[in-house]
This record gives C-alpha cells, structure tokens and sequence, in this order.
C-alpha cells in the first residue's frame, strides 16, 4: 500500500495526498476530509523513516519533561502535544536523570531519533547538554521560566516576580514571621527564583525567615507538604504564615496543620503555587499563583512550529501568572 493509491481513491494528486499528511493546514477541509476518508479505507499508515528521507524532515519534537505526576506539567504538556499534533508533528518525551552522564545519553538518543526541536523544563541542565544541541544546530526551547539565566529562548512566566507578588500580598495582611516549605531545588531554577524571591522580599521589610522555619522536602508531593509542616509545628514560636513552592506542598501543610489542632487561616495561613485542581476544592481552599500551564503549551508549539516550518518566529513576550486569593490566608491574629 502506497500514498499513490490514497491518493488515487480520494481522487486528488500524490503531492496533494502528502500535504494533508505533513502539512494538514495548508490544503481545504473538504480536501483533508477527502483524503483521511480514503487513508480510513484502506487502513494506510506512513512509513516514517521514508518520509524522513523524502522530505529531510522527521517533524519529530523531543521534550525532556522531570514528570508526569504534576497537573500543571501535564496539562502544559497536553496542549504542547495537541498543538503540535494538529501541525503534523509528533512528540517524543524523555526524562532528565539525576546522573548528568544519563541525561546526555538520553538526549543523545533522542537526537538520534531525528528531533527536530528539543523543549527543557527551566534553565538547570549540564552545560554539556546545551553544547550537544548548538553543536548539532538542534532548535531548543526553554520552558516555564522567561530566564534569569544566560538563555534567552524561553518561554513561560517569571516565577521570581510571581512569588514575589504573593510574599508581598501576605505582608500587607500584617504577617511578619514567615515559614517556607520547598521541595529539593538542586536541579531546579524555577524552585530557586521562588525561594529567592521571598528572601529578598521579606529582606526588603527586614524579616527573614528563621533557620528552623525553612524546611527543604526530598519532593513536591502532598506528603512531604505535611512533613515540611509538622517539623515547622515543632518548633518554637510558630510562624504566622506558611509560603510553599507549590499547591501539593501547600495542600500538605494545610492538611498537617488541620490534623494537629491548627485552624487555617486563623492560626496559620498558607499558601501555594502554580493552581492545580486540588487548591480550588481543598477546605479551605488555597490562595496560589495561578500559572497558565495550557497557554504556555500552545505559545511553545506554535514558536516551534513557525520557527522549524517557517525559518524564523518571534519569540513571545513572558507569559503573566495571576494571584489567586482564596480562604488559606487571612491578616494573623493581634
């Protein structure tokens, strides 16, 4: 079975018959419809590899995500895909290893895949890393972050002045004793400039946040949220307000404070990041960084997209966050 007999049933040229494969946007619905009936029929499936060498092109996207399990990673993913899916591309995942070797095997052999584009989660990745790509002039994109790093190709929002949006938010409730909970930020930039922001912050006002009330979590999961709170409630003289680097943390800490006696936000507020589902619908609900995780996706695929089809792409303006407030913070008791 060949592209010529789908073309032959759909009644339309070969040359046709290939647009609505790889460039599905450039031909008339009536004509997509025509030819992904006759595909349908006669049950074709392109042979990649053939088209890789017909076209010199593998419109193949790599994307080296740390996980699945975060909502807001994932619905950026979802939409990074489907945008990219309705463009004729197909994206291969992959994950960074915490071994640095490991990571460049792994890109390695994404490359050798034929990638055309490589999307990172932030700046943090193994020089070496980034010298592969440029040395074998692979497009690459940096996501959620707008880069405070040397990296000017990224796209996202600027988790510094978010989180500095909420430390300020909480100061002007009257807070001025402050507990932190971050999951291990070794590897991650975004975490970095979070925790960065609400030091210089509260620096800015005189506060800093005591030894013992910044507790770094081995993850960013719901129950390392209630063991960065239960050894902040251990300690002496508790802190009025709780910042988190994400909502599952966030969650966490409320769940442990609540569990412990604690009312939030009228002993101890709290406070997340990034909007998952869960922040909406925990009691109380969450006040978090709303962060645009569909949009991103889909302002990603379609600077892809225009830069690998079209030559060149505008990179876009940073993405805006929005300050969500809900019933986990309130003004501490006098």
């Amino acid at each position: 079975m060949k592209l010529e007999d789908v073309a032959r049933l759909a009644e339309v040229s070969t040359a046709t018959a290939s647009r609505v494969i790889n460039s599905p946007n450039a031909v008339t619905e009536k004509t997509r419809a025509r030819v992904e009936k006759a595909i349908a029929e006669l049950g074709w499936i392109p042979h990649g590899a053939a088209q890789a060498l017909a076209s010199l092109r593998t419109r193949t996207v790599g994307a080296l995500i740390p996980t699945l399990g975060h909502q807001t990673i994932a619905t950026m993913l979802e939409s990074l895909q489907k945008s990219l899916g309705d463009a004729g591309y197909t994206l291969l995942l992959g994950r960074p290893d915490a071994s640095r070797d490991r990571t460049i095997v792994q890109v390695s052999k994404m490359i050798q895949n034929g990638v055309e584009c490589l999307v990172l989660m932030g700046e943090d990745h193994p020089p070496e890393l980034f010298e592969m790509l440029e040395q074998r002039s692979i497009f690459h994109v940096i996501a959620y972050t707008t880069g405070a790093g040397e990296r000017t190709n990224c796209i996202g929002i600027d988790n510094y002045d978010e989180m500095s949006k909420m430390v300020k938010y909480l100061l002007d409730l009257g807070h001025q004793s402050f507990g932190v909970i971050a999951a291990n930020f070794d590897h991650n930039d975004r975490i970095r400039l979070r925790i960065n922001a609400i030091r210089d912050t509260l620096a800015r006002e005189g506060i800093a946040v005591r030894p013992q009330h910044f507790r770094v979590v081995p993850q960013w999961t719901i129950a390392c949220g209630r063991e960065g709170m239960r050894a902040i409630l251990e300690q002496d003289a508790r802190p009025t307000a709780v910042v988190c680097t994400n909502d599952y943390l966030a969650s966490g800490a409320l769940i442990e404070a609540r569990a412990r006696g604690l009312c939030v936000p009228d002993d101890i507020s709290v406070s997340g990041f990034d909007d998952n589902e869960l922040a909406s619908h925990i009691d109380p609900p969450l006040t978090t960084v709303h962060v645009p995780a569909a949009r991103m996706g889909k302002t990603i695929a379609d600077y892809v997209i225009s830069a690998l089809d079209g030559g060149e792409a505008a990179l876009p303006i940073r993405l805006d966050a929005q300050l969500i407030i809900r019933k986990s913070t309130a003004a501490p008791k006098v």
